[in-house]
């Protein structure tokens, strides 16, 4: 009876001792599946605060605490996020290598524990994507397929996507007195493509075609047509947003200098509406130059098999000038 007694009574202290040191501490589920990753702000909901895209917005990143579970672990991802089918004979490295990103963010992506895939198993890619404007840091040079539309010429196609005329004439063997023709597709070649807007086309790989939205032709705000400039300052291009874009359409800027004797600026992939170039790209000093601008809607579809092909999603803008001096 008295060691009943003793063992029911060190039995209630123990209960009461683990009540105590308990009671201040959140509950952990005990569910082993790492929680749905949820953006913190679309890239579209920056668009809609910041409509003049003046303001430096950064997305912020927590990073990965030793000291957490899986559990009390949460990543904030890019903006863009798309999904990759695997292939047969694609490895972890290859789909990473494609898309900018490291091997070991693929895997925290898709919760994989070695870099083990298979064909046919759909992979969650974090793209890389500056908020403010399209980085050129990352960047390849890749051949889009084009369909030509009534009223294009070779000229405004280069124009309209930021490669040369010489270079499209090239690709497809064509001389400067060619015709082109509605409906002929062209292959184009283009420099300096973000490798975000590359990844972005697995986004269009189940739309259908028919239902895409052709925009209006961005209207632009600034710099005003003939407007001269110091070359102490940097360029703030704008104009108006033509509405959401999906994953895969791109606002592509355009500057070239009228003289043809200054460097080109790059071509601009960009999913806000404004753009801030360097004075890097300004004439020398003591000298003025004038240069043109335009902005058209790109659309990036995904590769079927025989490459990606690009779409005008909107009508070019008017071409204006501006003079740096």
């Amino acid at each position: 009876m008295d060691l009943a007694l003793v063992i029911a009574l060190l039995v209630v202290v123990v209960v009461w001792w683990r009540m105590a040191g308990t009671t201040d501490r959140p509950v952990v589920a005990t569910n082993t599946e790492t929680p749905t990753q949820i953006p913190l702000l679309a890239t579209q909901d920056l668009q809609a605060l910041a409509p003049d895209s003046e303001a430096n917005i950064a997305v912020p990143v927590v990073t990965s605490d030793p000291q957490l579970s899986p559990l009390e672990e949460f990543t904030l991802p890019n903006p863009l996020v798309v999904t990759h089918k695997v292939q047969a004979g694609e490895t972890l490295l290859g789909i990473a290598s494609i898309y900018g990103i490291s091997v070991d963010e693929v895997k925290a992506a898709n919760n994989l524990q070695n870099e083990l895939i298979r064909a046919g198993d759909d992979l969650v890619i974090p793209i890389p994507e500056s908020v403010a404007e399209a980085s050129i840091e990352q960047v390849v040079s890749t051949v889009f397929k084009y369909k030509v539309q009534s009223g294009d010429t070779v000229v405004s196609i280069a124009i309209r996507f930021g490669t040369q005329v010489e270079s499209i004439l090239e690709a497809n063997r064509l001389s400067a007195s060619d015709f082109i023709q509605p409906a002929q597709t062209l292959l184009v070649p283009v420099e300096q493509v973000p490798s975000a807007v590359l990844a972005s086309s697995e986004a269009a790989r189940t739309l259908d075609q028919s239902t895409l939205p052709t925009y209006e032709a961005p209207r632009l705000i600034g710099p005003q047509n003939t407007e001269t400039l110091p070359a102490a300052e940097q360029i703030l291009f704008r104009w108006i947003s033509v509405d959401l874009l999906a994953p895969n359409e791109w606002y592509v800027l355009r500057i070239w200098p009228l003289d043809g004797t200054l460097d080109l600026p790059p071509t601009i992939w960009t999913k806000t509406n404004s753009y801030r170039l360097g004075t890097e790209w300004a004439p020398p000093s003591g000298r003025s130059a004038r240069y043109g601008w335009q902005v058209t809607v790109v659309r990036v579809l995904a590769d079927v098999g025989d490459g990606r092909e690009i779409q005008a999603a909107s009508a070019p803008s008017e071409v204006r000038t501006f003079t740096w001096q």
